[in-house]
C-alpha cells in the first residue's frame, strides 16, 4: 500500500470523532484528495498547525483501501494575514470554496491550482484592493474550469461587439449585443476590456489589477451573476460575501457571517461530509 508525498492547499475540513479531522487538500499532482488526520486536534499533535484552511504544505499520505491518512506535513505557508482582516478572510473563503467544489477527486487541474496559490499569496501579502483581486480571480477561475463568459463577441450571435455602442451582460453566456438581447444590465467597454486583460495576464501579475469604483462594481455584478447562473454551487459559495456591507460599492443583503467560517463556514463542511 503506497505512501505518496504531495504539495497541496487545505480547502476544507470536518471534525471527526473526538480528536481527528478529515481534510480536503487541493494538490498539484492529484487534484482534490480527502484524507484523515488522526489526533490533529490535540495540542501536542505534530499536525495541529497543518490541519487548517489556507495551509499550503507538503503532505505525506498513506493510501490504503479505506480513507487515506496523513502521516506528516511540512507546512510551507499559512497565508496568516488573511485571517487578520475580515474582508480578506471572506474573499479567501470564497476562493477556497469555489476551488474545492470545482476540483474532483484525483483529477489534476494545474492551472486552477496555480490560480488559487497566487490569489491567496496576493490576498495575504499583496497591495492591490482585495475586491479587484477577487474579480481577477473569478474571471480566471471561470476560464480554468471551462465556463469563461463571452467578452469580445456576442454570446448569442458570435459577432465582434468591441465597437458596439451598447452591450449588455447576460448571466446566461456573458456579453450580448443589443440586437440579440434588449434586457439585462448594460456593461461598459472599459469593464469588458478589463475582464479581457485579466484573462490575458499571468497569475504572477494579478496584483497589478487596479479598478475604479464604477468599473469594479460593473465587473463584480456581472461575474457574480454569471457564476450563480452557470455553476450549480455558485450561489452557495458567493453567499459568503453577503456579510460584507460594501462589496464592489453596493450594499449586500445580510447573510451568514463569513467570520464564522473557521468553525462551520466556507472552509468546513458539515461534520462527516468531507
Amino acid at each position: 500500500m503506497p505512501v505518496i508525498c504531495v504539495e497541496g492547499i487545505v480547502t476544507r475540513y470536518a471534525n471527526y470523532r473526538e480528536s481527528d479531522r478529515i481534510l480536503s487538500i487541493f494538490t498539484i499532482e492529484h487534484g482534490r484528495l480527502d484524507a484523515k488526520a488522526r489526533g490533529c486536534r490535540k495540542p501536542q499533535s505534530p499536525l495541529v498547525n497543518a490541519c487548517q484552511p489556507f495551509v499550503f504544505g507538503q503532505f505525506e499520505i498513506f493510501t490504503g483501501r479505506e480513507k487515506a491518512t496523513i502521516n506528516a506535513c511540512e507546512v510551507r505557508e499559512t497565508f496568516y494575514p488573511i485571517r487578520e482582516d475580515y474582508e480578506r478572510f471572506s474573499i479567501g473563503s470564497v476562493m477556497l470554496r469555489l476551488c474545492h467544489d470545482a476540483a474532483p477527486e484525483n483529477e489534476p487541474n494545474e492551472a486552477l491550482f496555480s490560480l488559487l496559490y497566487h490569489s491567496l499569496s496576493f490576498l495575504a501579502y499583496g497591495k492591490s484592493n482585495p475586491q479587484d483581486l477577487f474579480s481577477c480571480f473569478l474571471v480566471r477561475y471561470l476560464n480554468a474550469i471551462g465556463y469563461r463568459p463571452a467578452i469580445t463577441t456576442c454570446a448569442q450571435c458570435g459577432r465582434d461587439i468591441r465597437a458596439d455602442a451598447l452591450v449588455r451582460f447576460s448571466p446566461r453566456g456573458g456579453a450580448v449585443c443589443n440586437a440579440c438581447v434588449q434586457h439585462g444590465e448594460p456593461v461598459s467597454k472599459t469593464a469588458l476590456e478589463g475582464m479581457r486583460r485579466m484573462l490575458l495576464m499571468e497569475d504572477a501579475d494579478m496584483d497589478r489589477v487596479k479598478l475604479s469604483d464604477g468599473v469594479r462594481g460593473e465587473i463584480f455584478r456581472a461575474l457574480t451573476a454569471y457564476t450563480e447562473s452557470s455553476l450549480e454551487y455558485g450561489s452557495r459559495a458567493l453567499n459568503i460575501l453577503s456579510s460584507l456591507k460594501d462589496v464592489a460599492g453596493q450594499p449586500q443583503p445580510t447573510g451568514e457571517p463569513a467570520a464564522e467560517a473557521p468553525e462551520r463556514g466556507a472552509a468546513e463542511p458539515d461534520e462527516g461530509n468531507a
